[in-house]
């Protein structure tokens, strides 16, 4: 009987003692929060400064992709987060779009290297143009003149850059085929949060 009862509690005791070895293997894989000491942070002393004032004749920067900072609403900062852990600025938003000045000048080192894909890339399924054949002939005749025709240079001058509308610039600008100067005029057009070429065309070559 003395026998049984010593089987029985055993078995009782067994999934209370699994039980206790998986919470505490719970609690000690848990890792602690940080403890800062915040109060004696450099940064509690920074004070805000005006907005920068964008000179006349350039363009408004777009602030849309801006990293915005919360603001406190006035509670207290406890000391299990640590603030001098720089936040990610890109978060979840992904790749920021280049400026429109950017993808002129990678679009032209593209061209000038051969990297057909990279210059491709760049025109919008959006892309129009005037030639009779159509936008899908311009486009395919661009990549055979980009792996086989005289190379431009990598760099433009005279870029000059209009504000059309929140998505849409428009952009001057020349271009270098050894001799021949070509002031060339793109569209740009924010395609799907990147800038991307709508349509271009030769305003003169000599």
């Amino acid at each position: 009987m003395l026998n049984m009862n010593k089987h029985v509690l055993k078995s009782l005791l067994l999934p209370v003692t699994l039980a206790s070895a998986l919470l505490l293997a719970a609690c000690s894989s848990t890792p602690k929060p940080a403890e800062c000491d915040d109060n004696k942070g450099a940064y509690l002393q920074a004070q805000d400064a005006s907005l920068l004032k964008v000179p006349a004749g350039l363009e408004t920067p777009d602030r849309r992709t801006a990293l915005l900072i919360p603001a406190s609403n006035g509670k207290a900062i406890d000391n299990k987060t640590c603030l001098q852990q720089s936040p990610s600025y890109f978060g979840t938003a992904g790749r920021i779009a280049a400026a429109p000045g950017e993808v002129v000048a990678d679009w032209a080192q593209a061209w000038a290297d051969r990297n057909v894909d990279g210059v491709m890339s760049m025109y919008s399924s959006k892309f129009t143009t005037d030639a009779p054949a159509g936008s899908a002939a311009w486009l395919e005749q661009r990549r055979t003149e980009i792996s086989s025709a005289p190379l431009p240079n990598p760099r433009v001058t005279n870029l000059r850059i209009t504000q059309v509308s929140n998505d849409e610039r428009l952009t001057t600008f020349t271009q270098q085929f050894g001799a021949t100067r070509v002031s060339k005029e793109l569209k740009l057009i924010r395609d799907a949060g990147v800038w991307k070429i709508a349509s271009e065309r030769v305003v003169t070559a000599k």
